[in-house]
C-alpha cells in the first residue's frame, strides 16, 4: 500500500495520457443536460465528491449519490455517471439499471471487462482504467477520467492545466513525505506518529476541503484501522464545537484536532478567524491541533496536495501500529454475507 501511495504521482500522469489518447465516443450523450447525478460507494464514490466541489459553480446542479436509489428529478435530460472500479458493486449497478429504464444519459467508468461488455451491448459509453490492485489506490485514474468525460461535454472547463499543475505539487509532496525521507524531516510521518494513541477528528471546509475530509476519514478507516471522525465548517460552529469540553477523565487529551485548511476559502468567506478560534478553544481543553494547508492555485492542485499528505499519514499510522494497511477483512467478511443473499459489495 506505501508502495502505491509512493506511485500516486505517475498514476495522475498515466490517467493525463490514457484521457489524451482516449477514443471513447460521447457523441450519444447529447442535447441538453439539466443535472449531473453521480453514483458510486466507497472509494469510486469520494470521486463524486471531487466532481462536485469542483463544479461548485456550474449552473447545472450536481448530485452525488451513495447508495442504490437515484433521486426522483433524474430524467432523459440528467447525465448520470456510475463508477465502480470493481464493476460488481450491487448499489451502483442498481442504480445504472435504474437510469437506463428512466432514458437518462449515462456514462460508466470501471476496470471491468464485463461491465465494459455490457455497456458496449447497451450502447452506453464506458471508460475502462487499468486495474490497480486496491480501489482506494485508484483515484487519479477514476478522478481524472471523470474530469475529462465533463470537460468533453463542456462542464469542466480547466483541465490539462490543472492535471499537471497537481502532479508537479504531488511529486514535491513525495520527495517530502515519502519513507526515504528521515523520520524527523519527515511531516507525515511525525503526524501520524503523533496519531498513534489518539481519535483524530478531522475539520474540513464547506464545499472545498470538506471532500478532503471524507477522503482522510476513508483511508484512516481502510489503512490504519481506525475509527476517526470528520465534520464541517460552519455548520460545526453551531453545534459540534460545543463538545470540546472539559471532562473530569480527560478524554479531550485523547483527541487529535487536524484542520484541513485554504487560505483562499477563508478569504472568501472570511472563516479564517472562526477557524482559529477553534483552533484555540481546542487547545484549551487538552487537544492536539493540527494546521494542514493546501498547495497551489488550481482547485485540483490544492485539493490533491492536501488528499495526499493523508495517503501518506494513513499508511504511517498503520505501521506505526504494526498493521498491514493492505487488506480489508471486515469488509471482505461483510461482502460474503451479501453474497450469500444474492448481493455484492
Amino acid at each position: 500500500m506505501l508502495q502505491k501511495v509512493i506511485e500516486f504521482p505517475s498514476q495522475l500522469s498515466l490517467a493525463l495520457e490514457l484521457a489524451r489518447a482516449s477514443k471513447v465516443s460521447l457523441t450519444g450523450i447529447s442535447g441538453k443536460i439539466s443535472s449531473v447525478v453521480l453514483v458510486g460507494m466507497g472509494a469510486s464514490g469520494v470521486v463524486g465528491d471531487f466532481v462536485k466541489v469542483l463544479l461548485r459553480n456550474s449552473p447545472v446542479p450536481v448530485h452525488v449519490q451513495k447508495n442504490a436509489t437515484l433521486p426522483a428529478f433524474v430524467n432523459s435530460e440528467s447525465l448520470v455517471i456510475s463508477i465502480t472500479y470493481s464493476g460488481k458493486t450491487r448499489e451502483t449497478l442498481d442504480a445504472l439499471n435504474s437510469s437506463i429504464a428512466r432514458g437518462a444519459k449515462n456514462l460508466v467508468i470501471t476496470s471491468s471487462f464485463e461491465l465494459k461488455s455490457f455497456c458496449t451491448h447497451k450502447g452506453i459509453p464506458c471508460i475502462q482504467i487499468p486495474e490497480n490492485g486496491f480501489p482506494r489506490a485508484t483515484l487519479g485514474l477514476l478522478l481524472i477520467s471523470t474530469m475529462n468525460s465533463l470537460h468533453k461535454l463542456g462542464l469542466i472547463q480547466s483541465f490539462e492545466s490543472d492535471v499537471a499543475e497537481a502532479i508537479a505539487i504531488i511529486n514535491e509532496i513525495k520527495n517530502q513525505c515519502g519513507p526515504e525521507m528521515p523520520e524527523k524531516s519527515n511531516p507525515a510521518r511525525l503526524l501520524a506518529n503523533a496519531l498513534v494513541g489518539r481519535f483524530p477528528v478531522i475539520y474540513g471546509e464547506s464545499n472545498f476541503t470538506d471532500v478532503v475530509a471524507v477522503r482522510w476519514k476513508q483511508q484512516m478507516s481502510e489503512n490504519a484501522k481506525a475509527h476517526c471522525y470528520c465534520d464541517v465548517f460552519p455548520e460545526l460552529l453551531h453545534n459540534e464545537i460545543e463538545s470540546w469540553h472539559f471532562s473530569d477523565n480527560g478524554q479531550v487529551k485523547e483527541y487529535a484536532l487536524l484542520l484541513l485548511r485554504d487560505s483562499e476559502w477563508e478569504l472568501q468567506t472570511g472563516m479564517a478567524g472562526k477557524i482559529d478560534a477553534s483552533k484555540r478553544l481546542a487547545e484549551g481543553k487538552g487537544a492536539k491541533v493540527y494546521d494542514l494547508w493546501t498547495r497551489g492555485k488550481s482547485d485540483l492542485a490544492r485539493l490533491l496536495s492536501l488528499c495526499y499528505v493523508g495517503d501518506f499519514v494513513s499508511v504511517y499510522v498503520a505501521l506505526s501500529r504494526g498493521i498491514d494497511p493492505g487488506p480489508v477483512r471486515n469488509i471482505e467478511q461483510v461482502k460474503k454475507v451479501a453474497i450469500s443473499s444474492n448481493e455484492e459489495a
